[in-house]
Formats: structure tokens, sequence, C-alpha cells
């Protein structure tokens, strides 16, 4: 079926459920059942830290909003965006998301699973350099079976009404064991929120939908995504549809063929 947000009622009382719905978690939760380690990343809304499940005995990682942008209301509603939609699109190449809630700040988090690896950017760059371990362990074809994964992925979004639209060699990583995760999914677009709300299985049109608030847009402005992997209209700011990320997959393609970005 189509992910749930945003729901019948529109992507703002969707917003507020998921919100209350972490409100109720015990803020301490944080500190009793977490041990927060080292930052692994971080990016321009979130930071990600090393994280201990301690009633599981597990890794995870924890996700939340960088310190500067903890008031903001809009951010803060992206953010319960991006962890619903994610943790709604259960599939092997989707990293799944364990937890949504709040620490004792009242700052929004959610924990999710920690894969390690390499990204694509990083192999890439090694390969380049004339890295001959990396030549030896990602060649030609581990790197294209992996690409395959990635772009059933990304099929598998868009069938269920997603668009990534930030698609580029630092968000695939090639975990240690063969795994293969498209990342960060803070970005995404919500096809038509009609189609979202019947719940129903429904394919994303290829005319697309405005860049509304429904659609889950950005705060920071209309352009949004990684120059060198976005498609044309993306770039001027205009309305996309499923199209957008193809391109940025033949953009990615291409530079794991030619080990040269398509744009420079």
């Amino acid at each position: 079926s189509a992910v749930t947000v945003p729901g019948p009622e529109g992507p703002a009382a969707e917003d507020t459920r998921a919100q209350t719905t972490a409100e109720r978690q015990d803020p301490q939760e944080l500190i009793v059942r977490y041990s927060i380690g080292d930052q692994l990343g971080e990016g321009g809304m979130g930071v990600v830290h090393a994280c201990r499940d301690r009633r599981i005995g597990r890794d995870v990682a924890l996700k939340m909003v960088r310190a500067e942008h903890a008031r903001r209301a809009d951010l803060i509603s992206r953010f319960v965006r991006e962890a619903c939609v994610q943790g709604q699109l259960e599939h092997p190449a989707i990293v799944p998301v364990y937890d949504l809630a709040r620490d004792p700040d009242g700052n929004v988090y959610f924990t999710m699973k920690r894969v390690r690896g390499a990204t694509f950017e990083q192999i890439l760059a090694a390969l380049r350099d004339g890295d001959e371990r990396i030549e030896t362990q990602f060649s030609r074809r581990k790197l294209l079976t992996a690409f395959g994964s990635v772009c059933q992925a990304l099929h598998f979004a868009h069938a269920r009404g997603v668009i990534h639209r930030d698609l580029k060699p630092g968000n695939v990583i090639l975990g240690d064991f063969g795994e293969v995760y498209v990342l960060d999914w803070g970005l995404a677009k919500l096809t038509t929120a009609a189609g979202l709300a019947d719940g129903g299985e429904r394919s994303p049109g290829r005319s697309g939908a405005p860049d509304s608030g429904a659609a889950g847009t950005s705060a920071h402005g209309a352009t949004m995504g990684t120059p060198g992997y976005m498609s044309p209209e993306q770039v001027r700011g205009e309305a996309v549809d499923v199209r957008s990320d193809v391109y940025a997959l033949g953009a990615l393609l291409f530079e794991l063929l030619a080990r040269q970005p398509l744009h420079p």
C-alpha cells in the first residue's frame, strides 16, 4: 500500500499525530535504554550517533535534529516525516527504523539499524586514486550488482508514492556482508496527498505534483538535492516526479562505469 504520510486529514494532522506519539514515550527512555556513543555523521538538518540499545543488546544509529534547529517547527515536522517515510518503506535496501521519541530536553529523535560498510562515494574516490585493494574488493560486476539493488529500492519507493530526490554516491552504502542500502530520506517527496490518503496501491504518475507543503517540500528553498545528480527540472525548482530519481540513477550509473562524475 501507499505510504500513509500525510494521512486522511492532511500532512499537518499526520505530523501532529506522529509527534504526539513521540511525546507519549517516557522522556527518560533515551537515558535508560540507550548509551550514546561517537558521532557517525551529520547533515544540514540532523546528526547521527552510534548508540547501544541496552534493552535488546544491539548497536543502533540514533538521529536527532541539530541543536540549532531544535525549536524550528517546520524542520521538526520534516524530521518526523523522514522517520515515518523511512520506517514505512520496508525493503531490504532501506534502513529500518526502530523507534521515534523525544529526549528529556524535548528534542525529537529516532533510532534505526546501524549499517557498516563503504559508500559509493568512498569506493569511487579510492578507485580514482588507484587503490589496488579496493579494485580487488569492488569489481565492476559487484558495483553493478549493487546498483541493481538500488534500482529495486527506488522502484519500491516509487510504487508507494515516494520520490527520494537526493540520490547520490554518498547516499548508497555497501555493507560488509553484501548488503546494499539507500540512505537519507530527508528530502523525500510524497506524490499527491490524495493518493496517500486512500491507502490503496498506487503507482506515481508521470506528470508529478507541484512541490506544495502537502508533498513535504523543503523549508530551505525551492531547489533541493545535490548539484551534479539533480535533474534539470529539479535544478530549476520545478515540480518533479519519479523521473528525477531515474535521472539521478543514470548519473550514478555513469559514474560507476566512467569513474568520473557525469557533471564535474
